[in-house]
């Protein structure tokens, strides 16, 4: 009986150990200036939907924004521009991977913050779905509802 004990604490310590160190190895791949190079949403409906994102953000205004992730005290920021932004500027935000809980689905959060890392939205956050990251690639997404049918949100990032 203490043999199966001990062999169960131990694959629970170990199962621990790899998502710590996935989260480590994620908080340095991610590091640095990273370019949003395209936005989308799958879907097989022909209807056109206005999707926005991080709140209010158009969907092809976040497309060729510059992200800066700075992976020592976890912030970040991104600047919106052009004509066709209802709202441009830089936007920080605070960010972290948390640690896997379903297995290999690991997600980053991001709450956005003012000029003084301060919350103006009440600590209001996003969750997204970490679906692939290297040393210049990444990809997030996530599900939405618009008009009543489910969309999968994905950004694709490049390293800079």
């Amino acid at each position: 009986m203490r043999i199966i004990s001990f062999l169960f604490i131990g694959i629970l310590l170990s199962s621990c150990g790899a998502s710590d160190a996935f989260t480590r190895a994620a908080k340095v791949s991610i590091n640095g200036v990273w370019i949003l190079k395209r936005a989308n949403f799958d879907t097989t409906s022909t209807t056109k939907y206005n999707v926005t994102v991080l709140g209010d953000v158009p969907l092809k205004c976040i497309e060729s924004t510059n992200w800066e992730f700075i992976s020592n005290n976890n912030t970040g920021s991104y600047a919106l521009s052009g004509t066709s932004c209802p709202n441009t500027g830089n936007y920080n935000f605070i960010w972290s991977i948390p640690k896997g809980i379903q297995g290999d689905n690991h997600s980053i959060l991001l709450k956005p913050v003012n000029e003084k890392m301060k919350s103006e939205i009440n600590n209001k956050g996003y969750r997204m779905h970490l679906y692939e990251l290297n040393e210049d690639k990444m990809i997030w997404s996530y599900d939405m509802i618009a008009d009543g049918e489910k969309l999968t949100i994905k950004l694709y990032f490049d390293k800079q």
